[in-house]
């Protein structure tokens, strides 16, 4: 249960606040926001804020046709029944995810992409990604975050997160996008000497049923 409340801090009302002033749902009254980081705090590798995937929304009427507007390829839906699978991801983390509604990318060096992908259009991305940074704790990247994101009064914030109510840092914004107000969370979780950053992009008043699964998923989250 308190793995559900956590979440609900900086996912739950996914988007609508952030977890950062959401000070009800803290399981934990002493948590405290962290400082702002400083011009000097290490700078991020680009890539976990370049893993916004433009257009998730898949246009497909329905499965097995062609989409010809934009010339892809047809996109195979899984069968309703397949059931969720386990992905024991090689950069140490488990988490179970729906095929039905979620494509996995797996090839990066360093990074996960799981995509909400169905033929439903949608007003932006929505996606959950984990990259691993084996040479950064889970503070400097947090505070490096906040950072990155450009905007005053953006910090991290201790909370919980996954299965195990790993002590993670939590940060939180929102950014207009083509009239879309997306959003952004990122838990940085602390393994080994470095992190893994997990990033949860969606969208303000996006659908429920796409709130529900991202936290369906991220309850599963686990080290391994």
């Amino acid at each position: 249960m308190k793995r559900n409340k956590i979440f609900l801090a900086c996912i739950g009302a996914l988007f609508l606040a952030a977890c950062a002033k959401d000070t009800e749902i803290s399981t934990d009254p002493s948590v405290t926001e962290s400082n702002v980081a400083t011009d000097d705090s290490t700078e991020l590798d680009e890539n976990s804020s370049d893993t916004a995937l433009e257009g998730a929304a898949s246009e497909d009427d329905a499965a097995g046709q062609e989409n010809s507007a934009e010339g892809e390829q047809e996109y195979e839906y899984p069968s309703e029944d397949a059931g969720p699978v386990l992905e024991e991801s090689r950069l140490g983390y488990s988490m179970t995810f729906d095929p039905t509604v979620f494509t996995l990318d797996d090839t990066g060096e360093d990074l996960d992409i799981y995509t909400y992908h169905t033929s439903e259009l949608l007003d932006g991305p929505a996606y959950i990604a984990v990259q691993s940074y084996p040479d950064m704790d889970a503070q400097t990247l947090a505070d490096g975050l906040a950072l990155q994101s450009g905007q005053d009064g953006v910090t991290a914030q201790d909370t919980y997160f996954g299965a195990d109510g790993l002590d993670t840092k939590c940060v939180y914004y929102e950014e207009d996008v083509d009239g879309v107000t997306q959003a952004h969370a990122f838990y940085a979780v602390s393994k080994g000497e470095g992190s893994l950053l997990v990033e949860i992009t969606g969208y303000v008043n996006m659908p429920q049923q796409i709130e529900a699964k991202f936290e369906e998923m991220l309850g599963t989250f686990a080290l391994t």
